[in-house]
C-alpha cells in the first residue's frame, strides 16, 4: 500500500528517503498518484544512449519495452513530448495540451499503446535538463480517472518541487562517484576514463589525462576518441557494448604504434547499475595498459603459446589493427601463405575468433 503524505514537509521526507535510498522511488510516485486521484505516477528519462528510463506506478510491466519500441521520445509520435514542446506552455502540461499535439503526429503508434493500457490523459512537468535530455515527472489517467483538475494540478505542482530536489539531490550524489573511483584508480597508478550513462567520459585518473597529451587518444565533446578514424569507431562499438543493456565487457581496442606493435591497449568494462539508479553516476571504466616494446610481446608470445617468432609477430600487428593485406605486405608473404599462418595461430592459442586473439595478446603481454 503506497505511503500517505499529507503536508509539504511530509512530501519533502517522502522524496528525500529516495533520493538517498532509491529503492524508495517506488512508493513515492505511488503515493503521488493515489494523492491525486490517478491511477499511475511515472517518473521517466529522456537523452541520449543510456539516458533513458521509464518508472511507473501500478501498471504492467510490459508497457516499457513496448514504449521502447515505438520510440516514444519522438515528438511527432508521441502526444506528450509533442505537447511539451508548445510555445508559451506552462510549467505543468496537461489534457488541454494534448488535445492540440494530437493532430501533429505522424503514426498512431502511441495512441493505440495508451489506448492499451488507458493512460490517455494526466499531465507532466519537466524535472532537470532540456526537452532532448530530461527527467520528467507526470501523472497516468485512465478513463475512470477522467481529466486532472485545477486542484489536482496544484498538488502535483507541489509534489514535483520536492520530486526536483531529490533528483537533483540524487544527481550529486551519483556524481561523487566519478571523483571516488577516480581517486581509487589514482592510487592504483592506473590510466583509466570513467563514462556515464551517456558513453562520455565523466572523470580520469592523472595517468589518464597525461596520456591524453602523449597519444593519439584525445576527448572530444565527452568522447574518448583517437586521432585514427578506424580507432575511434573502434572505441565507439566498445563503448555501446560496456553502456547499452545488458551491459558487458568489450573486446579491446588495440592502438598501433609507428612499428606496428600494440602501443596502447584499451579495455572497456561495465559497472554494475543499482535499481532506481538515475542516469548520473559512473556507468563503465576503459583501462590503458601502455604496450612494451614489440620484441617483449614476441617473447611473451612465443614462450606463452610456444609460437614462432613469425607467428607472434603476425598476432601482435593483427591485435593492433592491421589488416591482413597490411600484414602480408608488411612480412613480404602471400595472403595465402599468412592465412595458414593464422590457423596455426589460432590452433596454438585456442581461439576461434579474431576478437579472442586481440584480447590474448593484450592480457599476455602486461
Amino acid at each position: 500500500m503506497a505511503t500517505r503524505a499529507k503536508d509539504d514537509a511530509a512530501w519533502a521526507d517522502m522524496f528525500l528517503s529516495a533520493a538517498l535510498e532509491p529503492e524508495k522511488w517506488g512508493a513515492a510516485i505511488q503515493a503521488m498518484a493515489r494523492a491525486t486521484g490517478s491511477g499511475h505516477g511515472q517518473l521517466i528519462g529522456f537523452g541520449p544512449g543510456a539516458w533513458g528510463f521509464n518508472w511507473i506506478s501500478d501498471i504492467d510491466a510490459s508497457i516499457v519495452p513496448k514504449g521502447a519500441a515505438i520510440d516514444q521520445a519522438k515528438p511527432d509520435l508521441n502526444f506528450r513530448i509533442a505537447a511539451d514542446r508548445l510555445p508559451d506552455r506552462p510549467a505543468v502540461v496537461h489534457e488541454a495540451h494534448y488535445d492540440m499535439a494530437r493532430p501533429t503526429l505522424r503514426s498512431d503508434d502511441y495512441l493505440d499503446m495508451c489506448s492499451d493500457f488507458d493512460i490517455f490523459d494526466g499531465c507532466q512537468t519537466r524535472l532537470v535538463g532540456a526537452p532532448d535530455q530530461m527527467v520528467g515527472l507526470a501523472l497516468l489517467r485512465n478513463a475512470k480517472d477522467g481529466r486532472t483538475s485545477q486542484e489536482q494540478r496544484d498538488l502535483f505542482a507541489r509534489i514535483a518541487g520536492h520530486a526536483r530536489s531529490a533528483v537533483l539531490l540524487q544527481q550529486a550524489i551519483e556524481a561523487q562517484g566519478f571523483a571516488l573511483l577516480s581517486g581509487t584508480f589514482e592510487s592504483m597508478d592506473r590510466a583509466c576514463w570513467l563514462l556515464d550513462a551517456t558513453g562520455r567520459v565523466g572523470g580520469m585518473t592523472p595517468r589518464a589525462e597525461a596520456l591524453l597529451s602523449t597519444s593519439r587518444i584525445h576527448v572530444s565533446d565527452g568522447w574518448l576518441a583517437s586521432d585514427r578514424a578506424d580507432e575511434t569507431r573502434a572505441i565507439l562499438r566498445a563503448m555501446r557494448s560496456v553502456i547499452e543493456p545488458p551491459g558487458r565487457t568489450a573486446d579491446p581496442v588495440a592502438l598501433a604504434d609507428e612499428a606496428g606493435g600494440v602501443a596502447i591497449m584499451l579495455e572497456f568494462h561495465p559497472l554494475p547499475v543499482r535499481p532506481w539508479a538515475l542516469p548520473f553516476a559512473p556507468r563503465a571504466i576503459v583501462v590503458a595498459r601502455v604496450g612494451e616494446p614489440s620484441d617483449r610481446h614476441v617473447q611473451l608470445l612465443t614462450r606463452t603459446f610456444r609460437l614462432t617468432p613469425a607467428e607472434a609477430d603476425i598476432a601482435i600487428r593483427l591485435a593492433a589493427g592491421q589488416s591482413r593485406q597490411q600484414i602480408a605486405a608488411a612480412r613480404s608473404v602471400s595472403v595465402e601463405t599468412l592465412k595458414v599462418q593464422l590457423r596455426s595461430i589460432y590452433e596454438k592459442t585456442g581461439c576461434n575468433r579474431e576478437s579472442q586473439l586481440v584480447r590474448i595478446v593484450g592480457l599476455i603481454s602486461h
